[in-house]
C-alpha cells in the first residue's frame, strides 16, 4: 500500500515538474557549426529603386476625327402666288373667267435667288418688290396682269401662267415670299445634302425642290483629292507628348487635361495623307497631327453637331480613366517601395548607433530575431549565426538579468531578445513592483525569481504617415474630346424635331390669346436687336405725334379763351364808358 502511494506521488511530483519546465529554444554561440559573415560599420547601400524610363515633352498637336457628315450653305426661295382673274367690263365692272383663282409656286431660277438674298429686291412682270429679308417673310400685293387706276378704271391684256392663258383681263394677285439660308448637312459616303425638311438632294447637281423651303441652291464643293475636308478638327495647341521606354514596346502618348478638353491616345501607327504624316491612335476615328502654331494643316471650320460619336467620346474617357489609374498606382507603387528602403535605411542607421556599445542588440535588431551574436573588430562587425538547442527552465533561489537555464545538467543563462546561451548571469535584487519579465511560449512571465504567468506589457506601435496622394483625373463628367458646346449643339440637333410641335401649338396659343408655358423659351427670341430698336423708335414717334395733336388743340383752345377775354374786356370798357358818359356827361 505504501509502495502504491509513493508511485502515485512520484508520477504526481513527475507531471509538475513537466508542466513548469517550459521548453525554451535557446543558442549556443560556441559551437563549431555557427556560421561567421562580416559587416561594414561605414558604409550603408542608398535607395536604388530604378524610377520609371518616361520622357515628356510638350508638343502642338491638332486632334482630328473622321467625319460623315460635311457641311455647305444652302439659300431658298419661295414665291407663292395667289392670283385671280378677271374681265374688265363696262362702268368698271369686272366679271369672272374659268379658272381664275388659283393658288400656286412659281419657279425661282439661281440669279434670281442670290439677288433675292443679296439685294432684297424681287421683279416680277415688271413690278418690282423691295425690302426682301433672309429668313424672313414678305407678303405683297401686285398687279399681274392688265391695269387698275385709284378710280377704279381697269384696262385688260394678255395673260398667260402655267395653268391658263387669257385675253383682255386684269390680273390681281398675292405674293408671299419666303427666304431662308442656312447650314446644311452633307453625307458624306452617300454624297447627298439633308435639308431641314428631311428631304435629300445629290450633292452634285447644286439644285433641288423642297416643300418647305422651295427652289433650293448651293455651290458645288472645292475639289478636294487629299479628302482633308473629312477631317474634323477637335483640338489645336499644346499636349503632352509622352515616351515610356519601362515596357519592352515602347508607347507614346498624347495627354491633354483642361477644364474644357481632356484626352489621353496612345500612338498605335501612321500614314501619309498627300504627304502629311497623320498618327493613327486606339480609336479608329481619331488621329493626331504634329504640326507648329500657325502652320495647322487642317483649318478649323466649326464642328457640325451630327459629326459627335458618343462611342468615342465614352470610350476615350474610359481609356483616360485606365491610363490615369495606371499611372496612380505605378506611383503608389514605387512610394511603398521608396518608403520601405527608406525605413530600412533608417533601421540600419540606427543599429549601426548602439553596434559600439551593444554589438548583440545590433545583432538582434538588424536580423529582426534571436539566434545571433555580434563581434565588434575595428571598422567591421562579424555576425555569428548559432547553433540552436533546446533548453529547460532552472529552478534558482536568486534573481538575474538573463533567464536562468539547464542544458543537459548544466546550468546556463538566456540573454534577452538575443536568447544566446551564456555560462554566467548577472545577479539582481528580486523586485516584485518592477520584475524581470520574459515571452515563454504565447504567455508573459515574471520570475520572481520562480515564474509567475502575469499581464502582457503594453506594445508600441509606430507612427504611420503617409505621403502618397490620389490625383483626380479632372472634370471627367464634363470633359472629354468634345466640348461642352458641341454637346449642347447635338442636343438641340437631336431634340429640335421633337420640340418643334410643341413649339409650334405653344405659340399659336399665345398669338390667339390663350394660357401658355414658355418652359425656358421666349418670344423675345424671335425679335432681334434692330427691330426691336426699330419698334421702339415708332412707338416714341407715334406718341410724340399725339402729343403735338394734343398741345396744338391745347394751344388754339387756350387762344380761343384768351380772345374771348380780349372781347369781353373790350365789351366792358366801351359799356362802362358809356354808362359813364352818360351820367356825367
Amino acid at each position: 500500500m505504501d509502495s502504491c502511494i509513493k508511485g502515485i506521488t512520484a508520477i504526481i511530483m513527475l507531471m509538475m515538474w513537466t508542466q513548469g519546465t517550459y521548453g525554451i529554444i535557446g543558442y549556443d554561440c560556441g559551437s563549431a557549426a555557427a556560421n561567421l559573415t562580416t559587416l561594414s560599420l561605414i558604409n550603408i547601400g542608398e535607395c536604388d529603386i530604378p524610377p520609371q524610363n518616361v520622357n515628356s515633352s510638350k508638343v502642338y498637336v491638332q486632334l482630328l476625327q473622321l467625319n460623315d457628315f460635311n457641311s455647305v450653305k444652302v439659300i431658298q426661295c419661295k414665291v407663292e402666288i395667289d392670283r385671280t382673274v378677271k374681265k374688265c367690263g363696262m362702268f368698271s365692272h369686272s366679271l369672272d373667267v374659268h379658272n381664275g383663282q388659283f393658288s400656286y409656286i412659281a419657279d425661282v431660277t439661281r440669279d434670281a435667288c442670290k439677288h433675292m438674298h443679296t439685294y432684297g429686291t424681287f421683279e416680277m412682270t415688271g413690278t418690282r418688290i423691295i425690302g426682301l429679308k433672309s429668313n424672313q417673310i414678305a407678303s405683297r400685293p401686285i398687279v399681274l396682269g392688265g391695269h387698275v387706276d385709284n378710280d377704279g378704271g381697269c384696262s385688260g391684256s394678255a395673260y398667260s401662267d402655267p395653268y391658263g392663258t387669257w385675253g383682255n383681263v386684269i390680273v390681281l394677285g398675292s405674293l408671299k415670299i419666303i427666304l431662308q439660308d442656312y447650314i446644311a448637312e452633307v453625307r458624306i459616303n452617300t454624297n447627298r445634302v439633308h435639308l431641314r425638311s428631311g428631304a435629300g438632294c445629290e450633292l452634285s447637281s447644286t439644285h433641288c425642290k423642297d416643300i418647305e423651303g422651295g427652289d433650293t441652291f448651293w455651290d458645288p464643293l472645292p475639289v478636294d483629292h487629299c479628302k482633308l475636308s473629312d477631317y474634323g478638327v477637335l483640338y489645336n495647341g499644346h499636349a503632352d507628348k509622352i515616351l515610356d521606354l519601362s515596357n519592352v514596346q515602347s508607347q507614346t502618348v498624347y495627354s491633354i487635361s483642361t477644364p474644357s478638353m481632356i484626352f489621353s491616345l496612345t500612338r498605335t501607327g501612321t500614314y501619309d495623307a498627300c504627304g502629311h504624316t497623320l498618327i493613327r491612335t486606339e480609336h479608329p476615328k481619331l488621329l493626331i497631327v504634329e504640326t507648329s502654331p500657325g502652320d495647322e494643316v487642317f483649318k478649323s471650320s466649326g464642328f457640325i453637331s451630327v459629326n459627335i460619336d458618343m462611342f468615342s467620346y465614352i470610350n476615350s474617357k474610359f481609356v483616360y480613366v485606365e491610363r490615369h489609374i495606371r499611372t496612380q498606382i505605378n506611383q503608389l507603387y514605387r512610394n511603398i517601395l521608396l518608403q520601405q528602403c527608406q525605413l530600412e535605411y533608417q533601421t540600419i542607421q540606427n543599429a549601426l548607433a548602439i553596434a559600439a556599445s551593444s554589438p548583440d542588440i545590433f545583432a538582434y535588431h538588424f536580423i529582426k530575431g534571436p539566434g545571433y551574436m555580434a563581434l565588434l573588430a575595428g571598422e567591421v562587425i562579424h555576425m555569428v549565426k548559432c547553433v540552436p538547442v533546446e533548453v529547460k527552465l532552472a529552478r534558482t533561489n536568486e534573481c538575474y538579468e538573463q533567464l536562468p537555464v539547464i542544458r543537459g545538467n548544466e546550468t546556463y543563462f538566456l540573454t534577452p531578445q538575443t536568447h544566446v546561451l551564456s555560462r554566467h548571469g548577472t545577479q539582481i535584487t528580486c523586485n516584485s513592483f518592477a520584475p524581470t519579465m520574459y515571452l515563454l511560449r504565447d504567455s508573459w512571465y515574471k520570475i520572481m525569481p520562480k515564474p509567475v504567468e502575469t499581464l502582457p506589457p503594453t506594445v508600441m506601435k509606430p507612427s504611420i504617415k503617409p505621403s502618397w496622394k490620389y490625383i483626380s483625373p479632372g472634370a471627367l463628367a464634363t470633359s472629354g474630346i468634345y466640348s461642352q458646346t458641341d454637346l449642347e449643339e447635338l442636343k438641340d440637333h437631336i431634340m429640335f424635331p421633337a420640340e418643334r410641335p410643341a413649339i409650334l401649338n405653344t405659340m399659336a396659343r399665345g398669338i390667339l390669346g390663350h394660357s401658355t408655358v414658355m418652359n425656358g423659351g421666349s418670344l423675345s427670341n424671335l425679335i432681334d436687336e434692330a427691330s426691336i430698336e426699330r419698334i421702339a423708335i415708332s412707338a416714341w414717334k407715334k406718341f410724340w405725334n399725339k402729343f403735338l395733336i394734343f398741345g396744338n388743340i391745347s394751344a388754339g383752345l387756350i387762344g380761343i379763351y384768351l380772345i374771348a377775354r380780349v372781347i369781353k374786356l373790350l365789351l366792358d370798357t366801351f359799356v362802362h364808358g358809356y354808362a359813364l358818359h352818360t351820367v356825367y356827361g
